[in-house]
């Protein structure tokens, strides 16, 4: 294989990242967490941790320079690859199986409308894209697993992985090579360009988040925009993401030791949030990792706990639907927020219950959505019929037409509709001079108006007209 990729949509050469360390420089940019080396077939110790600042890991990452299936992390944990340790998001990828065309792959996100890649790597029998982040903190999490699951579906048809999805992944370091057929692992740097979450979410999931854009957008994909579009939020994995943190706070409160005749419920709880973000083999060391941190129960009890949630979660890794309300939808479960907190409500204290937001009962999560309206628009509203941010609009609108603007010149100049203008001006009428137009010196006044018609058709003081004489009359 060629040293370089010719990059025929950028116009650049793709600069190669072909050594493990160039590989890790691109990933761990500032390094915050934990990465982790793993080897297969490795003698001795087939794992090993990256911490930052480590001294060790030029002289490591060297030694795995030619050695078959080596793969690493491209996100950063805290200790070990678990969904409740991660640290910090570098990156979304998708893993093609058996598809090495790059040329194929952008002209398929160029027809989606979804950025290219920052970064490609020949793993051997397939590709590896990168979108490359700047470091994000575990909150990110929900956003990033949507952008995960719309580029995985985009690149489908191609052989995207969709079980390649999780946070926690491994994925094959360049430099090495694959012993399935002895090829070398080789990367290629596209363009390098490093996303902002906010961006990446606007360019793969549109601005309502549901992949709508305006219908003409022309712009740089890559320029970093002055006033950046909302936050794309507000999902199923958002809310599972809250579910799974106030359950590590019920169990903070009782000292970490989840009180009995609780625990397997609150494992099952856990597991169900932790399928939403883990590959289904990895929820039972997840839960396991849980069990023994949080509770006193044996390893019997964990694989019981764990075992609907792997269930389910399989199912939905293998593309199975399930039929709810006459709809198809994702096998994993989605319970009520009020069905949450009936089950764990007798271990909430009352002095707990404000630290909490996914596990609320509903008229505690009515409560809070009230006061957050009545907070959010308490500088907005002035109780007199115009919002604050409108008066100066509102006293421009009233003197154009004092001046004999109509109401389209007004929303026009302004700004704002003509709805908002009439209501504005007739407002005034009996607050400050009339909003009626004057007559303009010159003009006649308007006719007066003609009397009423009776039933025949006639004016009351109206003569009827007088028949013609077609000749004289006689005598």
């Amino acid at each position: 294989m060629a040293n370089r990729a010719y990059h025929r949509i950028l116009g650049q050469l793709g600069l190669p990242f072909d050594t493990p360390q160039s590989h890790f420089d691109m990933l761990h940019q500032k390094q915050r967490g934990m990465a982790i080396l793993w080897q297969r077939d490795s003698v001795g110790k087939g794992w090993i941790k990256l911490p930052p600042s480590d001294p060790r890991i030029p002289d490591l990452l060297r030694a795995r320079e030619g050695r078959n299936d080596t793969y690493i992390t491209p996100n950063e944990f805290d200790g070990w690859r678990l969904v409740r340790l991660l640290r910090s998001l570098r990156a979304c990828y998708v893993d093609l199986d058996g598809c090495t065309d790059i040329y194929a792959v952008l002209d398929a996100l160029t027809d989606q409308q979804k950025p290219h890649p920052s970064a490609i790597l020949f793993s051997g029998r397939g590709l590896h894209l990168y979108w490359l982040l700047e470091a994000l903190p575990s909150q990110a999490l929900p956003v990033w697993q949507r952008i995960q699951d719309e580029l995985i579906r985009s690149l489908a048809n191609l052989g995207a992985d969709s079980s390649a999805k999780d946070c926690t992944r491994l994925l094959r370091l360049s430099g090495t090579k694959n012993a399935k057929n002895g090829e070398e692992v080789i990367g290629h740097v596209l363009d390098g360009h490093r996303w902002s979450l906010r961006q990446l979410a606007f360019e793969v999931l549109g601005r309502d988040g549901r992949g709508h854009k305006p219908a003409a957008v022309v712009r740089d994909l890559r320029a970093r925009r002055a006033h950046p579009d909302r936050e794309i939020k507000g999902s199923i994995y958002a809310r599972w993401h809250l579910v799974f943190q106030d359950l590590v706070r019920i169990s903070e409160h009782h000292s970490h030791q989840v009180p009995q005749g609780y625990r397997d419920k609150w494992l099952f709880i856990c597991g169900a949030a932790l399928s939403w973000f883990t590959h289904p083999q990895g929820i039972e060391a997840e839960i396991t990792s849980l069990g023994r941190l949080h509770t006193d129960l044996e390893a019997q009890d964990f694989a019981a706990a764990a075992k609907q949630n792997v269930s389910r979660a399989l199912d939905a890794a293998a593309g199975k639907k399930i039929t709810w309300h006459g709809q198809e939808i994702d096998p994993r479960y989605r319970f009520k927020r009020q069905t949450l907190y009936d089950w764990l409500s007798p271990i909430i204290a009352p002095e707990l219950l404000p630290k909490l937001r996914a596990i609320v009962p509903d008229n505690e999560a009515a409560i809070r959505k009230q006061n957050r309206d009545r907070t959010r628009n308490a500088h907005i509203y002035t109780k007199n019929g115009v919002r604050a941010d409108n008066r100066e609009k509102r006293a421009q609108a009233r003197a154009m037409r004092e001046g004999g603007a109509s109401f389209r010149q007004i929303a026009a100049e302004i700004g704002v509709s003509y709805e908002s203008v009439r209501k504005w001006c007739r407002e005034g009428v009996n607050q400050i001079a009339p909003c009626i137009a004057p007559r303009r010196v010159g003009h006649s006044p308007p006719a007066a108006r003609l009397p009423s018609k009776t039933k025949t058709g006639w004016p009351l003081t109206a003569r009827p007209p007088q028949p013609r004489s077609r000749g004289k009359a006689k005598s």
